[in-house]
C-alpha cells in the first residue's frame, strides 16, 4: 500500500469517524439542551399563565370573602346586603352578578332577578356545597342559560353568631380565562387547554365542555392524560395520536383544574435539523480539506521518496552524477527527514564515487603490473624452454656416451676373454695381465658408476623438463589473465 492510501486510510478513516461520532454527539447533546430548554419554558409559561388564573379567581374569591364578612357584620341587614350586591354587580368585571339565599327560602340577587315562590336556593349545588365548609367553593364549569356562556360559580357558607344562615355566590365567566388560555403560544402550533383533573374540558379548540379527553378520539388521549392530570406539575415527552409531542401539566391552586400546555416535538427541535444540516455540510467541508490536506501532504512526501528512489536505483547501476536536476540535490536543502536523507545519498553517492575512483586506480596498477608479470612470465618461458634445449642436449650426450661405454664394456670382456685364453701362452706377462685385469676390473666399476650417473642425470632431466613445461603454462595462463 502507498503513503497516500495509508495516510487516507489511517488519518482519513479516523478523522471521518471522529467528525461523525461529534455530529452523533453534538446532535444528541443539543437535543437534550433542546428538551431541556423547552421543559423549562413551558413550566415557566404553565405558571405564569396558571398564576394568572389563580389571580382572577383569588380577584373574585376576594369579593366573595369581603362580601360575606360585611353580610355576617350588619346584622343581617338584608336591604344593606342587596345593595352591596347591586354594587358588585355592577362594578365587578368578569362575573355575571353576586347573590345570596338564605336559609328562610330567601333569595337576594344583586342584577335584579326576582325568582318565583316555587325557587328554593337551598337545594341548589351552589348552595349545598358552600354548607360543608366555610373556604369557597368553585363549582364545576356549566354553561350560563341566560348568556349562553360558560361560568363557574363561587360561593361560600355565611355564619351569624356562630349560626349558619345563608350563602353568598357570584357566577364567574369563563371568557376572560378562555382568552388567556388561548393566548398562549408556543413555537408555531403549541397551544394550551383547560380542563379539571377528571379530564373534563374546560377550554379546548376541538372540545367543549360535554366532551372528557379521556374518551375523546376512543381516547387516543386517555395514557397521556392519566400522566398528566394527577394534581401535580408533570413533564411528558409522549407520542400522541401519531405525532411526538412535548407536554407540561400545571394544577390551578384552590381548585381541581389543570392547565395542559403542549408543543410538538418536531417544532422544538427544527432548529436541531437546521444546526444538523449545517453542521453535515459543516462536517463534509472539514473531510474534504482533511482529504486535500492528506492528499498534499502525502504528495509532499511520496513525490521526493519516489525521486529518490530512482535516484538509489541509478546507484545500483552505477550512476553517480550529482547534478542541480539530481533529486538528492533538489531536496538537500530541506530541513526535514527528506533533506536528512537527500544529505546523506549525495554523502554515499560522493563517498562511493571516492571509492569507485580508487577502485579503478588500483585495477590500474594491477593491470600495469600484470603485464609486466607476463612479459616476465614470457622471458621466463623463453629461458626455460632454452634451457629445456640445453638439457636435453645434455641428456642426449649421455646417452650416447652411456652407449659407448656399454660398447667398451663389451669390448673389454672381449679382450678380457682372449687375455685369459693367452694366459698360458704369455707366462712372462701374467703380472703384466694381472695389472690390466684388476685395472679392467676397475673400469668396469668406474663404468657403472657411470651408467648410473648418466641414469640420474637423465631422471633430473626429465623432472626440469616437466618443471619447464609447468612453468610455460603458467606464463601462459598469467599472459591470458
Amino acid at each position: 500500500m502507498k503513503i497516500r492510501k495509508k495516510m487516507l486510510v489511517f488519518i482519513g478513516v479516523p478523522t471521518l469517524l471522529i467528525v461523525v461520532i461529534l455530529a452523533l454527539i453534538s446532535y444528541f447533546y443539543s437535543s437534550k439542551l433542546l428538551t431541556d430548554e423547552i421543559k423549562g419554558i413551558m413550566q415557566v409559561t404553565a405558571k405564569k399563565y396558571g398564576s394568572d388564573i389563580e389571580t382572577i379567581l383569588s380577584e373574585k374569591k376576594a369579593y366573595i370573602e369581603i362580601s360575606a364578612g360585611s353580610i355576617e357584620a350588619n346584622n343581617n341587614d338584608r336591604v344593606k346586603t342587596l345593595e352591596q350586591l347591586k354594587y358588585l354587580s355592577k362594578n365587578v368585571k368578569g362575573t355575571l352578578g353576586f347573590f345570596v339565599g338564605y336559609e328562610d327560602k330567601a333569595f337576594l340577587d344583586g342584577t335584579g332577578w326576582v325568582p318565583d315562590s316555587t325557587y328554593d336556593p337551598r337545594v341548589k349545588d351552589w348552595y349545598k356545597s358552600s354548607m360543608s365548609t366555610d373556604d369557597i367553593i368553585i363549582s364545576e364549569p356549566y354553561v350560563n342559560a341566560s348568556e349562553g356562556s360558560q361560568v363557574v360559580t363561587l360561593s361560600k357558607r355565611i355564619r351569624q353568631n356562630g349560626k349558619t344562615i345563608g350563602s353568598i355566590g357570584s357566577d364567574v365567566a369563563l371568557k376572560e380565562m378562555e382568552e388567556l388560555v388561548n393566548s398562549i403560544k408556543l413555537e408555531e402550533t403549541g397551544r394550551a387547554y383547560l380542563m379539571n383533573i377528571d379530564g373534563k374540558v374546560m377550554v379546548h379548540p376541538n372540545y367543549t365542555l360535554k366532551d372528557n379527553i379521556n374518551t375523546v378520539e376512543n381516547g387516543v388521549f386517555a395514557e397521556a392524560a392519566s400522566k398528566l392530570l394527577t394534581g401535580k406539575e408533570e413533564f411528558l415527552d409522549a407520542k400522541v395520536n401519531g405525532e411526538n409531542k412535548y407536554y407540561v401539566s400545571y394544577p390551578v391552586a384552590g381548585t381541581t383544574w389543570v392547565l395542559l400546555l403542549e408543543v410538538p416535538k418536531k417544532e422544538v427541535l427544527a432548529v436541531l435539523s437546521s444546526l444538523s444540516i449545517f453542521m453535515t455540510i459543516a462536517g463534509i467541508v472539514a473531510i474534504a480539506v482533511i482529504v486535500f490536506i492528506i492528499m498534499m501532504i502525502s504528495k509532499s512526501i511520496a513525490t521526493p521518496i519516489n525521486k529518490l528512489s530512482e535516484c538509489i536505483q541509478t546507484m545500483a547501476n552505477y550512476d553517480m552524477t550529482l547534478s542541480e536536476k539530481s533529486a538528492s540535490v533538489i531536496y538537500s536543502n530541506n530541513k526535514d527527514e527528506i533533506g536528512d536523507i537527500s544529505r546523506s545519498l549525495i554523502t554515499v553517492k560522493t563517498t562511493m564515487k571516492d571509492t569507485l575512483t580508487k577502485i579503478n586506480d588500483i585495477a590500474s596498477q594491477v593491470s600495469a603490473s600484470s603485464q609486466q608479470l607476463t612479459a616476465t612470465s614470457e622471458q621466463s618461458a623463453m629461458a626455460a624452454e632454452d634451457l629445456s634445449k640445453v638439457i636435453q642436449d645434455i641428456s642426449q650426450g649421455a646417452m650416447s656416451q652411456a652407449e659407448d661405454m656399454q660398447k667398451g664394456t663389451i669390448a673389454m670382456q672381449v679382450m678380457g676373454e682372449a687375455l685369459e685364453e693367452n694366459d698360458k701362452e704369455i707366462v712372462e706377462l701374467n703380472q703384466t695381465s694381472e695389472q690390466v685385469f684388476n685395472a679392467k676390473e676397475i673400469g668396469l666399476k668406474s663404468i657403472q658408476d657411470l651408467i648410473v650417473a648418466t641414469d640420474k642425470v637423465k631422471s633430473s632431466s626429465k623432472v626440469v623438463g616437466e618443471v619447464i613445461q609447468n612453468t610455460n603454462q603458467s606464463a601462459i595462463q598469467i599472459s591470458s589473465a
